[in-house]
């Protein structure tokens, strides 16, 4: 079951493509039934710290300022429905209770033509950062703020409402003439608002309990027990600016730079949060209807909207991805929609049905937004964790980041919220990446190149392949990783006499992490130890990777692939441990295992009826999907096998060397070949046709079923090559 809060996103639902000025009305209704009461709730919670008396102007301006908002939301082709929230207005309450606060250091005398004033500065000043940020094209980064930071920011607007929505009730207790009248309305407001999330999750449940909020307090009436309303300060035609003493912050006395400073940082911050919440609803609706915008036009009209209305005096508003979903419902946002919306917040206000609503009923309204804006996943493992039951990965981490933003909201304030969750969860990030830049390390006898070898190779390998060792790296490398990563592989290479180090799951690296890699290639090259290093290939994606490495490991080994690097580490073990004989004296019965258990006359007659063949480096040897009719015998160079992906590129499955047989599995069940054999240098090699195996069978069945059995060994041999691979790396886990 999903749950509504000004923070979490609606469950989606689908809605009936019904264009037409009736389904428009209807979907304008739906919106305005979540945003109303949300900026309503919200527009309290401000002018809580400002002067409750000024709510009605502050509710005119807001409604004027969502009008604005959203009537230019139908000039633009990816519109989203605009509405004060509780995110921005939690944080500019604390922002306005630290002006509050300072006015006297900054010369100021604290009157309600100052706090105002202050109030209107700072939200204009929003309005233009967030229209400096869509210029700058800043929602490229946005999806870089983490997760966790989010859940913080809920919790601690849950918590900030509660606590605040308690003091007010307290202070309608202390007024009234009979308590239960307060009571009664917070409790039945709350309970509705409740039981309609929990069983009629896509109704705007806050709208409809406020009516009830309001039925309660008109029966209260009627028995001789008031209870204040929002409109018992007088409905207004005036807005905040109209009050507003703009020339007290300029005059004689007062500490200019430090009132610029103050609002001007704050705005930032604000401005900030405005667009970060207007981009992600965007983002959302785009990915459920596919609509994406035109450029910043369209935005910067929504900023220079955002602007005028915090001049006025309007709590921020911003991009609602909650109040969108409801709204398209029975039809997508179109500019009909997006207009009768601003018709609606319009005839809401001239109505003056919202000044008749209880402020106890906001209270329980409110009240009933902190339940559900409670961050639910966060909260169970932070349950888990005081049951000391096992977390998934990084869940400490996450709830240590979700504790800290929740601890510097209350203790402090949500501006503070903000930098400490940023900062720490960047701090987070490079510990975590710093924590194990290695993820696994390999030897040669859990790893091994595909390349196709002799039985005799393959046994020196498995007696060497120790030396050989594989650093596998994963993550976002940064400065962070860099001694951990040297250190680990100074310690790991000890007696190896190859170091491949496999960078193909690392996309992001930065120069300390080369810089330490550098000086270990140093080190390793005092001690006998070859470095190598694997799938750094400038068109794999890995453009980024490949730059740093080739700039600062000049001199350093390069293979495109980890089987290119293991095939060469092993090429060079074969030649160190091995009896290579030179190249003019080698001959079919040196070079393969293809002739064993043969007699002198039997290889004679072999060797006569296997033809030589040459080609060239880069020349297509076997082609895929050719007739397996000839089996070819690897004297001298090498070859690679590929395979021809989806995509048209062509993908090395394998190498091949001297001794190696090429199409035998083809040859053996008269199949077409899978895979193309390109040669990698000048190459020779021993072809034997189909037609002279069909006569050998004939005529020397000794000599067919002997060749059969070293086919049949050499495949067994790989075989239990790659088992030995996969048991040491099974046993490695």
């Amino acid at each position: 079951m999903s749950t509504t809060s000004s923070s979490i996103p609606l469950e989606v639902t689908s809605p009936a493509a019904r264009p037409g000025l009736r389904a428009s009305l209807i979907g304008a209704l739906d919106g305005a039934a979540f945003t109303i009461p949300t900026s309503l709730g919200s527009a309290t919670v401000v002018f809580s710290q400002i002067g409750l008396d000024l709510l009605p102007a502050g509710f005119l301006a807001l409604l004027l300022s969502m009008i604005w908002v959203n009537a230019t939301g139908a000039l633009v082709n990816r519109p989203v429905v605009f509405s004060a929230r509780f995110f921005e207005a939690t944080t500019l309450a604390a922002m306005m209770g630290n002006f509050i606060h300072q006015l006297p250091s900054w010369g100021l005398t604290d009157t309600v033509g100052v706090r105002l004033a202050s109030f209107c500065v700072l939200g204009a000043g929003a309005g233009l950062a967030a229209g400096l940020l869509y210029l700058l094209r800043a929602d490229r980064f946005t999806r870089f703020i983490p997760a966790p930071v989010f859940a913080g920011f809920s919790n601690s607007i849950a918590l900030a409402l509660l606590v605040s929505q308690i003091r007010s009730i307290r202070e309608l207790l202390v007024t009234a003439t009979l308590p239960v009248v307060v009571l009664s309305i917070v409790a039945f407001v709350f309970a509705t608002g409740f039981i309609l999330r929990r069983l009629r999750p896509h109704w705007p449940g806050t709208a409809a309990a406020l009516p009830v909020g309001l039925l309660l307090g008109l029966a209260w009436l009627a028995l001789d027990h008031p209870t204040p309303v929002i409109g018992s300060f007088g409905w207004t035609f005036t807005v905040p600016l109209a009050l507003a003493d703009f020339g007290a912050l300029t005059g004689p006395g007062t500490k200019g730079w430090a009132i610029a400073l103050g609002l001007g940082s704050n705005a930032m911050i604000l401005g900030a949060m405005m667009f970060i919440n207007t981009t992600m609803a965007t983002e959302f609706m785009s990915q459920q209807d596919g609509r994406r915008g035109t450029g910043p036009g369209g935005s910067l009209w929504a900023a220079l909207s955002m602007t005028l209305g915090g001049l006025i005096g309007s709590v921020p508003v911003s991009g609602s991805t909650n109040a969108s979903m409801i709204a398209t419902r029975t039809t997508p946002l179109t500019r009909s929609l997006m207009a009768l919306s601003a018709g609606v917040a319009a005839l809401v206000y001239l109505s003056g049905i919202v000044g008749l609503i209880p402020l106890a009923a906001v209270c329980g309204a409110l009240l009933c937004e902190a339940w559900f804006m409670v961050d639910r996943p966060s909260v169970a493992v932070f349950m888990d964790w005081l049951r000391r039951r096992t977390l998934r990965p990084n869940a400490k981490e996450d709830l240590a980041l979700i504790a800290a933003v929740i601890a510097s909201a209350m203790l402090v304030n949500m501006v503070a919220a903000i930098f400490v969750g940023l900062l720490l969860g960047l701090v987070l990030f490079a510990a975590r990446n710093a924590k194990q830049p290695v993820g696994r390390i390999w030897t040669g006898r859990q790893l091994s190149s595909n390349c196709a070898r002799s039985p005799q190779e393959l046994d020196l390998l498995a007696r060497h392949a120790d030396t050989i060792r594989i650093f596998e790296l994963e993550g976002d490398l940064f400065f962070g990783a860099a001694d951990n990563l040297g250190r680990t592989l100074e310690q790991d290479s000890e007696g190896a006499a190859f170091a491949i180090i496999d960078w193909s799951r690392v996309r992001h690296v930065d120069s300390s992490v080369a810089r330490s890699v550098s000086q270990f290639e140093r080190q390793a090259r005092a001690r006998g130890v070859q470095p190598m290093h694997a799938a750094t290939d400038a068109h794999a994606g890995q453009e980024e990777v490949h730059a740093v490495l080739h700039y600062q490991l000049a001199h350093g080994r390069f293979l495109p692939d980890l089987d290119r690097a293991l095939e060469q580490a092993e090429n060079e073990l074969i030649r160190r441990h091995g009896t290579d004989l030179p190249p003019d004296v080698a001959s079919m019965l040196e070079a393969a295992s293809l002739f064993n258990g043969l007699d002198a006359q039997e290889r004679e007659l072999l060797e006569a009826v296997m033809k030589p063949r040459q080609f060239r480096a880069g020349q297509v040897m076997l082609a895929a999907g050719e007739p397996g009719d000839e089996l070819m015998v690897l004297l001298q160079g090498a070859a690679s096998v590929v395979l021809r992906s989806e995509h048209g590129k062509d993908v090395r499955l394998a190498g091949a060397r001297r001794g190696a047989m090429l199409g035998d599995i083809a040859f053996l069940d008269r199949s077409s070949r899978s895979a193309t054999v390109i040669a990698e240098q000048d190459t020779s090699v021993a072809v034997l046709r189909r037609e002279d195996f069909d006569a050998l069978s004939q005529n020397h069945p000794r000599l067919v079923q002997c060749l059969l059995s070293n086919i049949a060994l050499t495949l067994a041999a790989r075989l239990r090559h790659t088992n030995r691979l996969a048991l040491a790396r099974q046993s490695a886990r």
